[in-house]
């Protein structure tokens, strides 16, 4: 029984870790769907509810709207104590990489401009 935990684990562990959506996507969605989105990024995450106050609509269009979302890989749905609620899926954002000889990358440089005065 354990093995199943373990691999249910690693598995919510790779799916949290794979490579969400940039903010440059959220720009090719429709107007209502990109506003949708971005209030739902300040709110970290919302319930049918929320989300059908924020649309004003009844539940069954503001679940259409949210499963869009869902479908195009921009927001997921958890349920969470028997109620769906909904997170805003990005990348994250990526480090710069500095090189390993930044050091000496930096004693060069110097060296140079010292040497050229």
């Amino acid at each position: 029984m354990s093995g199943l935990f373990d691999r249910l684990g690693r598995e919510l562990e790779a799916r949290e870790k794979a490579a969400g959506l940039s903010m440059a996507d959220v720009l090719t969605l429709p107007d209502d769907l990109r506003r949708l989105f971005n209030w739902m990024m300040r709110q970290q995450e919302v319930g049918l509810s929320d989300a059908m106050a924020y649309l004003g609509q009844n539940e069954g269009a503001a679940r259409s709207t949210l499963t869009s979302l869902v479908e195009r890989g921009f927001i997921r749905e958890l349920v969470i104590d028997g109620l769906p609620r909904y997170r805003v899926r990005l990348a994250p954002k990526r480090g710069r990489e500095v090189p390993l000889n930044i050091w000496q990358a930096l004693g060069e440089k110097t060296e140079k401009e010292e040497g050229g005065k």
